[in-house]
């Protein structure tokens, strides 16, 4: 599987509601929304020039982080490295790591897009674009709001 920009706003996108400690400042420019701006500017040719929806950014603030984090497609591409790139059985992700594996590896008819992995690997995901391979330290915490019924935390 290609995990393109698109591919990695999406996991980004799935993640940060399951994370209610991290403030994504409702400033997360998306790889659709981005595109629908090109689109529209395309059709009509009004406005600024949008930008490239590659270029997708996610403002967070979280725990630790000590200044906003500017997250791109790179950081994410990266991160899916630090949890994929694990022992299957021994990895400090846990269950995240080979969730990706199993994800990374659909064939190349599936789409990322239209298959998503697990919430605990987008968060593990998430946490390791923000915290590095230290990030794996708060996924006990980050899983036990998967573990709760919405609402509570």
């Amino acid at each position: 599987m290609f995990v393109d920009a698109a591919v990695t706003s999406k996991l980004v996108e799935q993640a940060l509601p399951l994370m209610p400690y991290l403030d994504d400042g409702n400033e997360f420019t998306t790889y659709d929304y981005l595109v629908e701006r090109k689109d529209q500017f395309t059709k009509t040719g009004k406005g600024p020039k949008p930008d490239d929806p590659d270029n997708w950014t996610a403002r967070i603030s979280g725990p630790l982080l000590p200044k906003i984090v500017d997250l791109v497609h790179e950081q994410v591409y990266a991160a899916l490295g630090t949890v994929a790139f694990q022992d299957r059985d021994a990895s400090p992700w846990g269950q995240a790591t080979k969730d990706l594996q199993e994800w990374l590896f659909l064939p190349d008819n599936v789409s990322g897009l239209d298959h998503k992995p697990s919430d605990a690997a987008a968060i593990a995901v998430l946490l390791a674009a923000l915290y590095g391979d230290k990030g794996h330290l708060f996924v006990a915490a980050a899983n036990r709001y998967l573990d709760s019924p919405r609402g509570e935390g």
